[in-house]
C-alpha cells in the first residue's frame, strides 16, 4: 500500500543515507586506497561495516557509518604521524 507522503519519506531516507553512511567506493575514495585495499582493512576488523547486504554473495555490497571512516582515518593519519 503506498501513502501520499511516500515521496517525502523517500526523500528523507535519501537525505539520512547521504548524511550517515558511505557506499565502499565512497570510503575508498575517501581514504585514498583501493577496493581491495579496503577489503583488507575490513577483513582484519580495523573498520567494520554497518550493514552488508546480500552476505552469502561474493558481491556483497557493504555501507559504513560515516563517523565510523572518519575516526578511521583520523586514527590512521595520526598513526602514519608517530611512526
Amino acid at each position: 500500500m503506498f501513502y501520499e507522503n511516500d515521496i517525502v519519506i523517500k526523500q528523507k531516507l535519501i537525505g539520512d543515507l547521504n548524511k550517515y553512511l558511505m557506499s565502499q567506493k565512497q570510503v575508498a575514495e575517501f581514504l585514498g586506497m583501493s577496493r581491495s585495499n579496503l577489503s583488507s582493512v575490513v577483513s582484519t576488523d580495523k573498520l567494520r561495516p554497518l550493514y552488508v547486504f546480500d552476505h552469502s554473495s561474493s558481491r556483497k555490497m557493504a555501507l559504513f557509518y560515516k563517523k565510523d571512516v572518519e575516526l578511521y582515518s583520523k586514527n590512521r593519519r595520526t598513526r602514519k604521524r608517530n611512526k
